[in-house]
């Protein structure tokens, strides 16, 4: 009740749902993962029922742990924010919008039914709970001549019979009160039950009408029906509960607030949120009462932090596609709002909430505390990936608003939209959101087009790669002599960060021009500069890819950068506008796509080091490639790696990186350089003095100071001049994911770090819990399909060369198994199919019977089929068999066997087979006197059978056999 609020504590709320149904027989189930890995049509789980799915639509394995479920209660995570159920927008604007949220359940699959969960519901929210009954409200589905269903009085009637008063149930149409899973399948009417905060009144006419305070709490879903594709049902043969009450709406009844936000599960976060902030205290405030816009940005922060660290920690990193990209929309939602109303550094602000709901919420979800560094390392990646053109953005955002404004024009224009995304990252939601701070919109159609146009541009732009102006000899002496231009500054490569240079020259590929006004749209240049950021390509390592900026004026969009004699080129196409030489612009490499080629290329030393421990002092690199997905190296060796020599590899690889050493640069002259007690470098390769090198654990001045020290050979020291990780940790793990002989005397070795070898462990473990299930499948067609589909995904798999070579362990046992079974279970059938057909002229009344025409009581085994025809053939040649194997409701064999006392009159296998086939349908083929065949409409068998005989005591009598 009101009075007690103070002692329903969220966690109390939480554990007394799961303890109420667990002491009625329920099995408590822990939420399934937030990414619904196995499931692709889900953006993310948004409802308790997802993870159960399986069950209702009759496709659970007999093995998976679910299908033994009769009773269970759960309280499940979901992630509203983004494909069909998007409550993003709606996020800090109301008291009951999240995009992440609880949604606590109770499930019969196949037991108790309607009585039993409203008995329940109801017992629970006024006995255990203490909830007011007069503020509860329930709804009944009021039916549907037109679809013939008829309203749900038995619900009704159950609510009464609880102690619900007349004028408290009220009945609800298709679209409140009948849950579809979708336009075929499980469906059912529903019961709601609202809750009313204020209370001592009645407010059934606000049920249902969107009023912030009379909500939903609780809906209980009684599926009974099957929708089928002609939209007509039919009823379930087993009847199924599906309920749903939200954690947050109900923990705020029992704390009697108005607002989910203002209950404790928020208050933790934004207690932390001001301390980390300085900010004033939250207050609930909403709307025009929140003058500030502090309270809003509290809500969203502490919404954000929820859906960023359960999509992190579940296995959705950010990206550009699909769920990566919603958790990527929400982090710099967040960011923008913590900036502008909190005034605080973006880069990782997100990182330092974290703690508070780990502690609230790890021991329900220990995911949390398991991925919490690595939620922590994400969320600060990002974070600083944006805050570098926060700025700029929201300085264009400013100057094409306030022209739309000066214009008097209602809107933003489609391009400006598109191009605050693919130049700054501000998610188009976002700007979305600025816009209408300013009272202005956007519109999302102009916004797809100027999408779809840069995408067209972009496919146009990638087959014109090939063109990129080169700089030949004669054109690098013309720079250095005759322009005189210098050699640029390079060295902000190895510095996170934008970095300001001028344009020195534009180059088509034959010319060098002062300015790109006259070049036609979308040929391919080359911009050099006196300054840049942009990594060239070199030493195995991609080049960078980014943009070139005067803000708001022109971009170059930077898809290549080679270096031609100290001189180098970004090549690239310009998006809009133009650069003249002398101009002053913005170097932006792409940071999100460096960092996991730092990752790969930190990686790339770490193995080059193992492999030399490992497999000794011969191992000398041939050759490398590091771009952002894998890492691959080259290496002189003279057989292949074991698998324990490559265990040992990945192992000392992964000690390496988990002592998180920091990683030193500088460059040294070569002689000395070269003087390193076990310096890695390429043999042949020719190394400019100074020459870079890169230490991992051990500064370099230390290296110099005694470089004969044999401790040094225990360190990774090599001559390098790309980009690394400041220190190891940040990679993560190295997974070995091929090994290979490229030619006489040198293997090559495929690795990933970083999310990529997470996501690759991640794909392992699902596989192996995959075959799990085969093998607890009974043997029959369905475990054999399974078995030869996993078979083809395994060998596909980019995965661990040791996790790999165990899953092929794994399931070449589970392969033999179902091998051996066939075999076994083939030769039975073999047996009884021989036995039926040789039991038949056993009997006294068919010793002088030459022929059998029937059904053998076998599945559609051919082998067994052929079996019988081949004894016939070379053991009792005279007489005559055509057998039928299989049945009507899955697949039929037959074949046929002429014996030589029909053969000699004329009668052949092809004539006979003919004749059936004209009824069951299918091609046969074969040599006389036999011949085999698969049915096309196992339906007709007992026809088939009937005719085989029909025809062949017809032609008996038609020969006078």
């Amino acid at each position: 009740m009101a009075g007690e609020a103070q002692q329903w504590t969220g966690l109390k709320v939480r554990q007394t749902f799961l303890d109420f149904f667990e002491q009625r027989g329920h099995t408590v189930v822990s939420s399934s993962s937030v990414v619904p890995h196995n499931d692709p049509t889900l953006l993310f789980v948004n409802a308790g029922m997802a993870p159960f799915k399986s069950i209702f639509l009759g496709t659970v394995g007999q093995t998976d742990p679910l299908a033994k479920l009769k009773r269970a209660v759960d309280t499940q995570k979901c992630i509203r924010a983004g494909g069909k159920h998007n409550d993003l927008d709606d996020v800090g604007k109301d008291s009951y919008h999240h995009t992440f949220f609880e949604m606590l359940g109770n499930w019969s699959f196949g037991d108790y039914f309607k009585k039993e969960a409203i008995g329940w519901s109801w017992e629970l929210l006024t006995k255990v709970y203490g909830l007011d009954p007069q503020r509860l409200y329930v709804t009944y589905f009021e039916g549907n001549p037109e679809m013939g269903l008829e309203p749900d009085l038995e619900a009704k009637d159950l609510w009464l019979s609880v102690g619900v008063t007349e004028d408290h149930i009220l009945p609800g149409n298709m679209k409140d009160n009948f849950w579809e899973m979708g336009d075929q399948g499980p469906c059912g009417p529903c019961s709601e039950i609202h809750y009313d905060k204020i209370g001592d009144r009645n407010a059934a006419h606000l049920v249902n009408q969107d009023d912030p305070m009379v909500v939903e709490v609780w809906n209980n879903v009684f599926m009974q029906f099957d929708r089928q594709a002609d939209k007509s049902l039919k009823q379930l043969p087993a009847r199924h509960v599906d309920t749903g009450m939200g954690f947050e709406r109900l923990v705020s009844a029992l704390q009697n607030k108005d607002s989910n936000y203002a209950t404790d599960i928020f208050t933790p976060l934004f207690n932390k949120t001001q301390e980390v902030t300085g900010a004033r205290p939250y207050t609930d405030k909403y709307g025009k009462d929140d003058v500030d816009g502090i309270d809003t940005a509290y809500r969203v922060i502490a919404d954000h932090i929820r859906l960023l660290s359960f999509a992190i920690a579940d296995g959705a990193a950010p990206n550009n596609i699909g769920r990566g990209y919603v958790v990527r929309r929400v982090l710099r939602r967040g960011a923008r709002y913590a900036r502008k109303y909190f005034q605080v550094e973006i880069g990782s602000f997100f990182s330092k909430i974290l703690p508070a709901l780990v502690e609230q919420m790890g021991d329900q979800f220990p995911e949390l505390r398991k991925k919490q560094d690595d939620i922590k390392e994400i969320l600060d990646e990002e974070e600083i990936a944006f805050a570098v053109t926060l700025d700029r953005g929201e300085r264009q955002f400013e100057k094409v608003s306030a022209l739309a404004i000066k214009k008097n024009e209602k809107k933003l224009s489609g391009a400006d939209v598109w191009r605050l995304y693919d130049t700054f990252g501000f998610p188009e939601d976002l700007t979305k959101l600025m816009a209408e701070e300013r009272g202005l919109t956007i519109d999302e159609e102009e916004v797809a087009v100027a999408r779809e146009k840069a995408r067209e541009a972009s496919k146009q732009i990638k087959t014109a790669v090939a063109q990129f102006p080169k700089l030949n000899v004669h054109q690098i002496a013309e720079l250095e002599n005759s322009l005189k231009i210098a050699r640029p500054d390079s060295e902000p490569k190895y510095v996170k960060g934008d970095v300001k240079g001028h344009v020195q020259l534009i180059f088509t590929g034959s010319e060098f021009l002062d300015t790109s006004k006259d070049v036609s749209p979308n040929t391919p240049l080359g911009l050099i500069l006196d300054k840049t950021n942009f990594y060239a390509e070199s030493g195995g390592q991609v080049a960078d890819t980014g943009r070139i900026i005067i803000d708001g004026v022109a971009e170059f969009k930077v898809l290549d950068v080679q270096e031609f004699g100290g001189y180098i080129v970004h090549n690239g196409f310009f998006e809009y506008g133009d650069f003249k030489a002398g101009d002053e612009v913005i170097c932006e490499y792409d940071e999100l796509r460096r960092q996991p080629i730092r990752n790969n290329h930190t990686g790339t030393h770490i193995l080059n080091h193992s492999l030399r421990e490992v497999l000794g002092d011969d191992i000398n690199q041939k050759g490398s490639l590091v771009d952002q997905d894998k890492l691959r190296f080259d290496f002189s060796h003279k057989t292949q790696v074991t698998l324990p020599e490559i265990k040992k590899i990945e192992d000392l690889s992964n000690k390496y990186i988990q002592q998180n050493f920091k990683i030193y640069s500088r460059d040294v002259d070569l002689d000395l350089a070269r003087e390193i007690e076990g310096v890695r470098a390429v043999f042949g390769e020719t190394y400019p003095n100074p020459v870079r090198v890169v230490s991992i654990g051990v500064e370099v001045d230390e290296l110099l100071a005694n470089p004969k020290n044999a401790e040094w050979r225990k360190v990774s020291v090599e001559f390098c001049g790309g980009t690394h990780v400041d220190q190891t940790n940040l990679i993560k793990d190295l997974i070995i994911v091929e090994e290979s002989g490229i030619a006489k005397g040198i293997r090559r070795i495929v690795a990933y770090t970083g999310d990529a070898a997470h996501q690759a462990q991640r794909d392992a473990q699902v596989f192996s819990e995959k075959l799990d299930r085969i093998d607890g499948l009974p043997y029959g067609p369905e475990k054999a399909a399974e078995i030869k589909a996993a078979s083809v995904e395994l060998d596909g798999l980019a995965i661990s060369t040791i996790t790999k070579e165990e899953l092929r362990t794994k399931f070449a046992k589970i392969q033999k198994e179902v091998v051996d079974e066939q075999k076994k279970r083939q030769k039975a059938e073999s047996k009884t199919a021989l036995d039926t057909v040789q039991g038949h002229f056993k009997q006294d009344e068919n010793k002088d019977v030459k022929f059998y025409v029937g059904q053998l009581p076998i599945g559609p085994n051919a082998k067994a089929v052929s079996d019988v025809m081949n004894h016939y053939k070379s053991k009792d040649k005279e007489r005559s068999v055509y057998v039928f194997a299989g049945s009507k409701d899955e697949a039929v064999v037959h074949g046929v066997y002429v014996g030589t006392h029909l053969s000699s009159k004329g009668v052949t296998a092809e004539q006979w087979t003919a004749a059936v086939s004209q009824v069951i349908g299918g091609k046969t083929g074969g040599k006389e006197p036999s011949r085999q065949g698969q049915a096309a409409d196992p339906a007709k068998l007992e026809e088939a059978v009937a005719t085989a005989e029909k025809w062949l005591l017809e032609k008996m009598k038609e020969l006078s056999i």
